[in-house]
């Protein structure tokens, strides 16, 4: 053996998606205990590498800062105050002060600090992650980092797509298009319906727009096992045969000079996938494969994770990437309302809108603080549903400026009781259902169907015929008659 040829193992002892070696193999290796660094002195050296020449007081605000987030912000799995986002937020200071050499170097430094580490803060977290970062640089008021350009394409494409410019929304965009600058692995984190895909879709429309046209591959991880994602060995012919996920890797080193490629990773994290883009997530940037290939990665590649959580990812994994978080506040109700009355005629725009402003905000929260859902579902989810409800049950008439509809208010209004109904109350069951209806009917708003309070009846008993009154579903259900000269089976 060449002397000159040495092994070394990096472990990290107890992590998801790892195994122990074993112990003969153990033994065959000196083990060597790491030390935590001093990151203090990491800061001030690089700092000054950058051309800051108050280093020394700027790295011990940035040390004690971080100090402060791991002790007093919640614990959440997808927060990292470790040495890959020290050196990330480093390597954005030095771009920063290059660009505004006049401006003052705390501000800088407080500016750069504030807008990486707000976008995956939750929303209980951002109010004392600002108090922290005001109180170690006293008297300086930030202005907003803005991004004209890119903000006016947004804008346009919101527009396009008959979205709403909802501005919370509008800045979780701005925060991932300041990741992807600084970040070749980017996590979208938050719940279904937080507006996750739109955004990612909006952001590459408007970087498209702005000179910087971007590609999509999708993929969902989850749906297959990891031969199939990363490729397979055949043990017996040593064939080798690509997965979806190598597929799509070596496509983008051979897409078109000046597109910008996005491989989207659609699906809930597992550690037994994640761990083997650990290599492509870090400085590498390589893929390593099964039979020895080592792909590098385009320059004008990106990876994006699109997920809802992630307990099952390792640290490593989480201080690999640049993470935005969407709550589910980012996307209240009005604006999915809204995006849904931008596809619908201008005549019941303003009916719908008085309607839900009257019944659904108190609606929804006396379900979810009073009532007890069989589901925990997200206020996105269930004024979804009623659009949906809406969508389908509203008579269209095709005419020559495309579908149009002639209901007259009182139907849309009982149309639209029957959406609150199978939408509010659709997860409830009939204890609850009869107290949504006694709620709905206190607050004197809408025209309820005349129930029939001696039968037991109550309003999830009745629907909206097609001429638009209130009818019974014993009207609707035929009876059914049993045969006499055979049984049923």
């Amino acid at each position: 053996m060449n002397p000159e040829f040495g092994i070394f193992l990096t472990m990290n002892p107890g992590y998801a998606g790892r195994q122990e070696l074993p112990e003969n193999l153990k033994i065959m290796f000196r083990t060597v205990a790491m030390m935590v660094p001093d990151r203090q002195i990491i800061m001030c050296v690089k700092l000054a590498a950058c051309g800051f020449i108050e280093n020394l007081m700027l790295s011990f605000k940035f040390f004690t800062l971080y100090k402060l987030c791991e002790e007093q912000l919640t614990k959440q799995v997808h927060y990292d105050f470790g040495l890959r986002n020290i050196l990330s937020v480093l390597r954005t200071l030095g771009t920063v002060k290059r660009s505004n050499p006049n401006d003052s170097e705390s501000s800088i430094v407080m500016r750069v600090l504030r807008d990486m580490n707000l976008s995956k803060l939750i929303d209980e977290d951002e109010p004392l992650f600002l108090s922290l970062i005001d109180d170690l640089f006293p008297g300086i008021v930030l202005d907003k980092a803005g991004y004209p350009e890119i903000e006016a394409a947004i804008l346009n494409e919101v527009n396009k797509k008959q979205l709403v410019h909802h501005p919370p929304w509008v800045l979780k965009l701005i925060q991932l298009y300041e990741t992807q600058r600084v970040r070749h692995g980017m996590m979208m984190l938050g719940p279904t319906g937080a507006g996750k895909t739109k955004a990612i879709h909006a952001l590459m429309e408007a970087m498209g727009e702005c000179g910087s046209p971007h590609r999509e591959m999708r993929m969902n991880p989850k749906a297959i096992t990891a031969p199939q994602m990363f490729g397979i060995l055949d043990v017996a012919t040593n064939d080798w045969t690509d997965g979806i996920f190598s597929t799509l890797w070596r496509r983008t080193i051979k897409s078109k000079k000046g597109e910008s490629v996005w491989i989207t990773l659609d699906g809930p994290v597992d550690a037994i996938w994640i761990e083997n883009l650990n290599s492509v997530l870090d400085d590498n940037k390589t893929l390593t494969l099964a039979n020895g290939d080592r792909i590098p990665m385009a320059p004008n590649c990106k990876v994006l994770f699109e997920v809802h959580n992630i307990d099952n990812a390792s640290p490593a994994t989480v201080s690999r990437n640049g993470m935005t978080f969407l709550s589910s506040s980012v996307l209240d109700w009005r604006p999915i309302l809204q995006g849904w009355l931008n596809t619908r005629p201008a005549s019941e725009t303003g009916i719908f809108m008085n309607l839900f402003d009257r019944i659904f905000e108190d609606g929804y929260n006396y379900v979810v603080t009073i009532l007890t859902p069989k589901m925990v579902t997200l206020q996105c989810d269930y004024i979804a549903q009623a659009c949906n409800l809406l969508q389908g049950l509203i008579p269209v008439t095709e005419g020559s400026d495309g579908p149009t509809s002639n209901c007259s208010a009182d139907h849309l209004e009982r149309l639209f009781v029957f959406a609150i109904m199978w939408s509010l109350g659709a997860l409830l069951e009939l204890d609850d259902r009869a107290r949504l209806q006694e709620f709905i009917k206190e607050k004197k708003c809408l025209n309820l169907p005349p129930v029939n309070a001696a039968k037991g009846d109550t309003i999830f008993e009745y629907t909206v015929s097609e001429e638009g009154l209130w009818v019974h579903w014993d009207t609707l259900v035929t009876k059914y008659i049993y045969p006499e000269d055979s049984i049923p089976r």
